[in-house]
């Protein structure tokens, strides 16, 4: 908020170290005892295809103007309706779920490889290039070493994955990508997934929708074909050019080279550390893979024959410090049904963040609301509040607020009021239009004496809100399975999880860290209803 910024920037300028955690799967998959505090912010390498030698069917003379791309609508918001993580979508025996492998990944610039020199090198698989671009329509477009490459490791007991290399622009020609890997592939099965292998430099031009959308159209076109689909590309691309929950539904192999650990700190299955990688039986170099997600198994769980090193990652891989801030928190609305809050503040739940509502209209209140409030204050928990936004204008947003101060009249919060911005209505919406409605919305509610902010996904505040936003209201991200989340402003709690597990009560929760002292602020200068 404008009128509190500036006593809120001596309090931010405190940080809140919290002791060592288990880790998550996602940390675990980082190798031995490093920092993953290294970041590549640009991508500058080339890209691994020859460009001088493939013609791109997708553009009229190779070249596409970013110009004439439009933002696409694309419903990738919604928590509700997100995929789990790839590993959780499993529901097998977890104690194999993660398995350090060892692999390479090979195309036709690799020529005649001997792949039992490779098998007795200690190569444990190897990811294929099956092809790139449209091969349906231009037959030559399948990797000429395909073939030879699939039928001789297979031959020596080679574990496989394989790769699409993509010139798709728009979702129609990711899906003909799709067909077209799958004519390839058809005959064969896989113990690793098959990759959309996206990184050319038009490409990163697109918006972060058509980019999403390209990603989703073939995985899932892959997926329907009954093979487990994945996406490689950089850690800079999908640190900031596709959406969380796209990322959530798919494997994820993400590619940097020459560093401790990749910048990418989500969720990853595959690390493709080197590009000059040596390896007996390859004439050239090669790129170089870390695997830590057991994919034989998760693909094949009836086949799979362990060896005794999987491992259900309970043991920290490497040790990583988590800022757990002041408080911990839930947020809940009509999704999870009733509460029993008094189970939730045993489990040592500080403070709930309560949905009151949807949209322009107060008759939108969420249906246990009332009880939320009722039951979490009885129960000794804080409670802030916050309204789910499908607003198309700063005039719609102005009615948002009005209909979230009918509902929350009467009551006091002793956390923030936060504006929700993640449905798909916002994906066709420039920067502007967007944050003009945020501010339509907050400067709303500030006027009537609510501490305000706003909540969406670290990807969508770093890429489509304008940096005047953060500077005037608070900020609550959602970033899962990571040890920090991808925002480089100012945030003052963070949605960590979705699948959090409270003691005694069934089912997943949204949970949360605070890092100021809310309540303090709220009472000290007489916001929210105090």
């Amino acid at each position: 908020m404008r009128i509190y910024k500036s006593l809120l920037s001596v309090l931010m300028a405190c940080s809140f170290i919290g002791s060592s955690a288990a880790l998550s799967p996602s940390e675990a998959f980082a190798e031995n005892n490093i920092s993953c505090n290294i970041y590549d912010t640009t991508i500058e390498l080339e890209s691994k295809e020859a460009s001088g030698s493939i013609s791109v069917d997708t553009a009229e003379n190779g070249t596409v103007e970013a110009a004439e791309l439009t933002e696409t609508p694309f419903n990738v918001f919604d928590i509700y309706n997100a995929h789990q993580t790839y590993v959780k979508m499993h529901s097998g025996d977890k104690s194999l779920m993660y398995k350090k492998a060892e692999g390479i990944d090979v195309s036709y610039a690799q020529g005649k490889i001997d792949w039992q020199a490779v098998k007795d090198s200690g190569i444990d698989f190897a990811i294929i290039r099956a092809g790139y671009g449209n091969a349906d329509k231009y037959p030559y477009q399948k990797d000429t070493w395909f073939q030879y490459n699939i039928d001789e490791a297979q031959k020596v007991g080679m574990d496989i994955g394989i790769y699409w290399y993509s010139y798709a622009y728009s979702p129609e020609e990711a899906r003909e990508e799709a067909i077209s890997c799958y004519n390839i592939i058809k005959d064969y099965n896989f113990k690793y997934p098959v990759y959309f292998d996206i990184e050319e430099e038009g490409q990163k031009k697109l918006p972060i929708s058509e980019i999403s959308a390209i990603i989703d159209v073939f995985c899932s076109t892959i997926e329907s074909k009954g093979y487990s689909a994945g996406v490689y590309s950089f850690s800079s691309l999908l640190t900031s050019k596709v959406y969380q929950q796209v990322l959530d539904k798919y494997a994820v192999w993400v590619a940097h080279w020459d560093v401790k650990a990749p910048g990418y700190t989500g969720n990853y299955g595959m690390w493709q550390h080197s590009d000059k990688g040596r390896v007996n039986g390859i004439d050239t170099v090669v790129d170089l893979d870390h695997c830590y997600v057991n994919y034989p198994y998760l693909i094949s769980p009836d086949t799979y024959e362990p060896d005794g090193t999987e491992t259900d990652a309970s043991v920290p891989i490497r040790p990583v410090n988590v800022n757990k801030g002041v408080a911990s928190g839930i947020d809940v609305s009509v999704w999870q049904g009733k509460m029993d809050w008094d189970k939730v503040k045993a489990s040592g739940i500080d403070y709930a963040m309560l949905r009151a509502g949807y949209g322009n209209l107060a008759s939108q209140t969420d249906k246990y609301f009332e009880a939320n409030i009722e039951g979490a204050e009885k129960a000794g928990i804080d409670c802030g509040a916050y309204w789910y936004s499908y607003a198309e204008s700063p005039e719609d947003a102005v009615k948002e607020a009005e209909a979230c101060l009918e509902v929350i009249d009467g009551h006091k919060f002793a956390y923030p009021i936060y504006y929700c911005v993640e449905d798909q209505c916002f994906a066709s919406k420039s920067n502007k239009e967007i944050s003009d409605i945020i501010k339509a919305f907050c400067s709303t509610l500030e006027k009537k004496g609510y501490y305000v902010g706003i909540k969406s996904y670290a990807n969508f505040l770093t890429s489509r809100v304008d940096e005047s936003v953060f500077a005037d209201y608070d900020v609550w991200v959602a970033h899962y399975g990571v040890s920090k989340p991808e925002f480089s402003k100012n945030y003052n709690m963070w949605q960590y999880t979705n699948d959090g597990k409270l003691n005694g009560l069934s089912g997943s929760f949204n949970l949360d860290y605070a890092y100021l002292k809310f309540p303090e602020i709220m009472k000290k200068n007489h916001l929210n209803g105090f």
